[in-house]
């Protein structure tokens, strides 16, 4: 989602340069806005957080006690404005200072000081004489608003800062929409975004469009609407945003599950072509691991593992440790489906390491599930079966069951291998209790498990009566696991502006 702001006359900048998100799991972070020459005309698109709770409790005597500090501070500004702002040019020349200096604020990620800085503005609007300045100040407080997460607050705001016949529309539609957005109303967010005009405007409405879609379950449209924002921002000559959004659109494509191989090859190929053309370094990192994680579900692992490799080298110190072990991670387990497994056991391990130091337990066990699935089919058995046990207490700690029956199914076969039927019998039947556990599990991976336990005992029954009898094949184990830097449903946030 994204909210504009109008501003005083202000030197414009680049209206297509994407956000360069520095928490990798956090990729909605507020942008830099920038202004256009007109006031009325509507600057950056912003994308607010997930809208707050309106059902939420509220104490009764905070809440009167806030309604009086806002009378309070509603008076002091105006007395302020009557004492000190020589006429209507001294209170026009302070809103303006107050309209940069919270759009400063915006550009420095600071919402609550904008939002102080967009307030008083406002409320010093009140004691001009000039309906379109008050219009202006509601805008800018309103889409302010919906920035901070309070969509319900800023919508208020918006609809009273209707513009008079002849002024523009556009950024009141998108900002509105934007509102709708955080509200989840998105059948009337996609009315506003398709009401918004402005030509440069094009690939941002694609851009929330697509978001609604997703919003509603519907990834095919969104990925129609993704394709179209990137080829809007590559007429607008961004590469940035236009690789941002094939990369949402090979997302959707994957998960609407009505786009051919080739189809999705050929985006992701496209997206692959364009982060070469990025200057900045992390963002082009991130997005080559987009790639790599979309060329994963294709099974096309060698494209995976060099879009991996290339993420890591640009990425590595600037994600933190939480961006840097799923980049890692993901490198590994593309290593492991290339069977490559003696190169992917020390990123395995650095991988499982991050991960624990930064306390995502059920991350750590995935990682600790590929280095046992590594170890077993270089045939240290014991490693493999140690390294499933460390997958399975940690599967335990964060509640996963998916993960508990697959490391029990491992440790099955590791002790199958170690010459212990027994163990593995009872690693295999907990596996099966923890399947029954899990809903839309592929019927295979029961029948696998079955079929496994039975091999188990029969091995059992044959020990019993020829102690000497031994021999089993390899199971096919577990697939590896893998981790997107960026959370699909998210992804990566873009930004432009109406000139």
């Amino acid at each position: 989602m994204a909210t504009e702001l109008r501003t005083q006359p202000t030197d414009s900048t680049d209206p297509t340069d994407p956000t360069d998100p520095t928490d990798p799991m956090n990729p909605t972070a507020p942008m830099n806005p920038a202004a256009p020459t007109d006031p009325m005309n509507p600057t950056v698109p912003m994308k607010p957080p997930a809208p707050t709770d309106p059902t939420a409790p509220v104490d009764p005597m905070a809440r009167r006690r806030k309604s009086q500090k806002k009378r309070k501070e509603k008076l002091t500004v105006v007395e302020e404005a009557e004492e000190g702002g020589n006429g209507a040019k001294g209170q026009a020349a302070e809103i303006e200072g107050l309209t940069q200096a919270g759009q400063r604020a915006l550009g420095l990620r600071d919402v609550r000081g904008a939002l102080a800085c967009f307030r008083k503005a406002f409320l010093l609007s009140l004691g001009t004489t000039s309906p379109r300045l008050r219009r202006i100040c509601s805008f800018n407080l309103g889409a302010a608003y919906v920035e901070a997460g309070k969509p319900r607050k800023g919508l208020k705001f918006l609809l009273e800062s209707q513009p008079a016949e002849g002024e523009p529309l556009g950024g009141l539609y998108f900002n509105i929409g934007a509102a709708s957005e955080g509200l989840r109303d998105f059948p009337k967010a996609l009315e506003c975004f398709g009401q918004a005009a402005g030509p440069c405007q094009a690939g941002n409405q694609a851009v929330e469009m697509g978001c609604c879609y997703l919003g509603m379950q519907e990834p095919a449209r969104a990925a129609r609407c993704f394709l179209e924002a990137a080829h809007s921002y590559v007429v607008a000559e961004s590469p940035e945003a236009a690789a941002v959004a094939l990369s949402r659109a090979s997302g959707s494509m994957l998960q609407s599950r009505r786009f051919g191989v080739a189809e999705i090859t050929r985006i992701l190929t496209w997206c692959r072509s364009l982060c070469d053309s990025i200057a900045n370094p992390t963002l082009r990192g991130k997005l080559y691991n987009e790639v790599g994680l979309g060329f994963s579900q294709l099974h096309v692992f060698s494209l995976a593992s060099e879009s991996f490799e290339r993420a890591l080298a640009l990425c590595q110190g600037s994600l933190g440790r939480r961006g840097e072990a799923a980049l890692l991670q993901n490198l590994g387990a593309a290593r492991n489906a290339l069977r490559s497994f003696g190169t992917a056991l020390g990123l395995h391990r650095r991988a499982a390491e991050l991960h624990g130091a930064v306390g995502n337990r059920r991350a750590q066990g995935q990682c600790f599930g590929n280095l046992a699935y590594a170890f077993s089919q270089l045939g240290n058995h014991e490693a493999a079966a140690e390294n499933y046990l460390h997958a399975l207490q940690a599967f335990r700690d964060s509640g996963d069951v998916q993960g508990q029956w697959q490391a029990c199914e491992g440790l099955g076969a590791a002790r199958f291998h170690l010459g212990n039927p027994q163990k593995a019998v009872g690693h295999y039947q907990e596996a099966l209790t923890l399947l029954s556990r899990c809903r839309d599990t592929p019927r295979a991976a029961g029948e696998r498990i079955v079929s496994q336990l039975s091999r188990a005992l029969q091995h059992q029954l044959c020990l019993h009566r020829h102690p000497s009898y031994w021999g089993a094949p390899a199971p096919d184990l577990n697939p590896p696991q893998f981790c997107s830097v960026l959370p699909r449903a998210s992804g990566t946030r873009l930004r432009g502006s109406e000139v």
